[in-house]
């Protein structure tokens, strides 16, 4: 087992559940052993008991429980899942969660928008994130995001310089953010996220960008056009800073 398919096991790991499971007995092994895996980890743990907590004070949409129980496999029905599924299954539930939050929360309040904005874009795109669609040419992604009704945007000349990998549709609170990921090395990326500026109405055009860092990454955010921008790379504000418009 290597640190990749370690993480991808550990992202499932429940631990009043898992402990006896060979494949995550392993895992855990692995992360003792390895002080970047173990940091992770704790990390990832960290982020699952703030966000259950947090669930915990949210109160469910009617007929939630029923769509969850309708869509559940039948007791007759094979149980050989492997991690991969569940993983998928477990992040699929996650991803209607966050949604359910982010419709009954509402509008971010202005001064923590930014913050909270920056850290719930990081947090999806921490391990290289599962994309829409892929493809090395700029134009089509672009072409592929308005297509879905994503708003246009000006991509900064720096950023644009580096191969294109793909993009996706993301959701903030009921907006929708458009996510174009980037080569910026053998094994990195830079993400750019673009969201209507309504939704966040502290900031505004002709600001200074807003930078933010949390576990590992930096973000700088700023207005243009009537668009939020937010760029974000995993290092130091001045990896992000290298490729914002005013560079």
């Amino acid at each position: 087992m290597d640190k990749n398919e370690a993480r991808l096991i550990l992202q499932a790991y429940r631990p009043e559940a898992d402990r006896d499971d060979p494949q995550m007995a392993e895992a855990l092994r692995l992360a003792a052993g390895d002080p970047e895996l173990a940091q992770w980890f704790a990390e990832e743990q960290a982020f699952d008991r703030a966000m259950a907590a947090h669930l915990e004070t949210v109160a469910a949409p009617l007929g939630l429980k029923t769509r969850i129980l309708a869509n559940a496999p039948s007791p007759e029905e094979p149980r050989q899942w492997s991690w991969i599924v569940k993983l998928a299954g477990a992040a699929a539930l996650l991803f209607l969660l966050v949604q359910v939050v982010s419709l009954i929360r509402g509008p971010a309040p202005a001064a923590a928008g930014v913050p909270d904005y920056a850290r719930e874009m990081v947090s999806f795109i921490r391990i290289d994130p599962p994309l829409d669609m892929m493809s090395p040419d700029l134009g089509a992604i672009k072409g592929w995001l308005a297509k879905n009704e994503l708003p246009p945007m000006e991509v900064p000349q720096r950023l644009a310089r580096l191969q294109p990998v793909g993009c996706r549709v993301l959701s903030f609170r009921g907006h929708d953010v458009a996510l174009i990921c980037f080569r910026r090395g053998e094994d990195r990326l830079a993400h750019l996220f673009v969201v209507k500026a309504e939704a966040m109405p502290g900031m505004k055009a002709g600001d200074k960008p807003i930078y933010a860092a949390a576990n590992g990454w930096s973000t700088a955010s700023w207005v243009e056009d009537g668009r939020v921008y937010t760029i974000a790379v995993q290092g130091e504000q001045a990896d992000v800073q290298r490729y914002l418009p005013s560079a």
